[in-house]
């Protein structure tokens, strides 16, 4: 019992100490709280600094928020099928009217799944083959994204119509997408933090170790394994959410 309140003492001194602790945990779950507090309120600063200082809209037409194939769909995915209908129980629905909307959101979804896959593919899993000190080099990408994404956020730059059409309702789209975006994204960097090829002492440094592989596919285990494919499934269940906001404001047919 003593040494439990010694702890949580120490915890609330030593905050920072806390956190570093939590970040370099060996403990996967532990990992992601940490890098959840470290995005989230580097997010809350980025989100600050663009909504009272930089302009609205200044991230628009940015990869930031564009993807890389794009989000076009097909115009007439359903014509073949026109005056056509359905009953399902007792609701009755337009089957071209329904094949359109749900066909494109789809391919919406796979286009903008794999636009985010190649993102983790390079600027996770391969930078996290390497390691400055106890860093891997993808935790900074996922601070950085934080911050662009707060940005993003902060200025109201989605293609979406914010709720309310105000520059504040922007932070309602990000809950309805980019939370789970940025979730997955944490999920993903947390369960593949072991995936050092390379490691260095220090960002000064010029000498490399070997720490692995590189070729090799690092195994994952047990709870690292679990966070491995929640990511994924976020990934795609974020994918999906973004896809339904591209077919409703049909940013599909632009």
């Amino acid at each position: 019992m003593a040494q439990t309140k010694r702890d949580v003492t120490k915890e609330h001194k030593y905050p920072l100490r806390w956190l570093g602790e939590q970040i370099f945990s060996e403990d996967v779950y532990r990992r992601v709280g940490g890098y959840l507090l470290c995005g989230l309120l580097f997010f809350a600063l980025a989100w600050v600094l663009g909504y009272f200082i930089l302009g609205e809209g200044a991230f628009k037409n940015t990869l930031l928020v564009d993807k890389i194939f794009g989000v076009k769909g097909v115009t007439d995915l359903g014509s073949g099928l026109a005056n056509r209908t359905f009953t399902f129980f007792k609701w009755e629905f337009e089957t071209a009217e329904l094949v359109d909307t749900w066909g494109n959101t789809l391919l919406v979804t796979g286009k903008i799944f794999v636009h985010h896959l190649l993102i983790v593919l390079f600027f996770i899993f391969f930078l996290n083959r390497f390691k400055i000190g106890r860093f891997p080099l993808a935790l900074f990408y996922f601070l950085l994204y934080s911050i662009l994404t707060g940005f993003v956020v902060g200025t109201n730059s989605y293609a979406y119509p914010a709720q309310g059409f105000t520059r504040l309702g922007a932070l309602v789209t990000f809950l309805r997408f980019g939370l789970w975006v940025w979730f997955s994204y944490t999920l993903l960097l947390a369960s593949t933090a072991n995936w050092t090829w390379l490691q260095s002492s220090s960002l000064l440094d010029s000498s490399w170790e070997k720490a692995g592989k590189f070729w090799c596919w690092p195994r994952l285990y047990g709870d690292d394994k679990e966070v491995f494919i929640f990511g994924l499934l976020f990934l795609l269940v974020s994918s999906f959410a973004e896809a339904r906001l591209v077919v409703y404001y049909g940013q599909h047919f632009l």
